[in-house]
């Protein structure tokens, strides 16, 4: 069982450990686009043949695989801290602030990358079809270099027995081709995990939520519980002020009956004398 799997009660220790394994794990995926992808960038930019183009590109998927892995380990790796219990604690959250900032200007630094690198495939994919259709008008070679990067390798027909160098040049395109589209959807899934990251910023761990919302629901109940209280006492108050009221009105009434009462007896053994 990992220690995400396990209650963490050990401080802020573990949260920011694992803060310096996701940094630590930038710094080697900045290292990897800085050496080896811009090699094997360089290395499909200046192959000349079609066996060279293969290998190339080969190498180059390789290497973007790795470091698109690497994104999606990170991502996850700060989506668990973000979900464990003391991620919210004041010690750490500075730290994976700064983590998830990191971790984001990595992936513009890649995406930025790429792109440049994209835009100077296309260029190869024009001159490629362009040697080998040489005859093709500016509308033609437009659509037909479109095709290409649609992925339409039927498309690029090489008239009749041309020479080898247009068939080595319709190889590099058709395989640049395929670069461009790969790095096409990988830019779509990182401006993705990008958002996700983004995200994970503002997200609350559940159990900060819980203690926050339970909070709030203890306050309003020992509000209303005051005001319940109060009503109530008041309400007790007036009732024995009434109550003695009352007592005081019987009491005279009382009072007056029994006067009445030896005022009618006198005067009727004044009337039998």
């Amino acid at each position: 069982m990992s220690s995400y799997d396990q209650p963490q009660n050990g401080g802020p220790g573990p949260i920011l450990n694992k803060c310096k394994e996701i940094n630590d794990g930038i710094a080697d995926l900045r290292s990897k686009r800085e050496g080896q992808l811009v090699a094997a960038q360089n290395g499909l930019l200046d192959s000349s043949t079609g066996k060279e183009d293969q290998a190339s590109r080969q190498t180059l998927d390789y290497i973007e695989d790795e470091i698109n892995n690497g994104f999606r380990y990170l991502r996850d790796l700060l989506k668990k801290i973000k979900q464990t219990p003391g991620s919210g604690d004041a010690r750490v959250q500075t730290q994976i602030d700064v983590t998830s900032r990191n971790l984001r200007r990595e992936i513009e630094q890649y995406q930025r990358a790429q792109s440049d690198f994209q835009k100077r495939l296309r260029e190869q994919v024009r001159r490629r079809y362009e040697i080998a259709n040489p005859e093709a008008t500016p509308e033609e070679l437009d659509q037909g270099v479109e095709n290409v990067l649609m992925g339409q390798e039927q498309s690029f027909v090489v008239a009749g027995g041309r020479s080898r160098q247009a068939n080595d040049a319709k190889t590099a395109a058709l395989e640049r081709s395929a670069a461009i589209r790969k790095i096409e959807q990988d830019m779509m899934e990182l401006g993705r995990l990008y958002q996700e990251v983004a995200e994970l910023v503002h997200q609350q761990e559940p159990a900060v939520e819980q203690i926050h919302q339970g909070a709030e629901d203890v306050v309003q109940n020992v509000t209303n519980a005051n005001t319940q209280i109060d009503s109530a006492i008041s309400s007790a108050r007036k009732a024995r002020k009434w109550k003695w009221y009352a007592l005081l009105i019987v009491i005279l009434i009382i009072a007056i009956v029994v006067g009445v009462a030896v005022g009618v007896t006198q005067a009727n053994k004044s009337t039998s004398k």
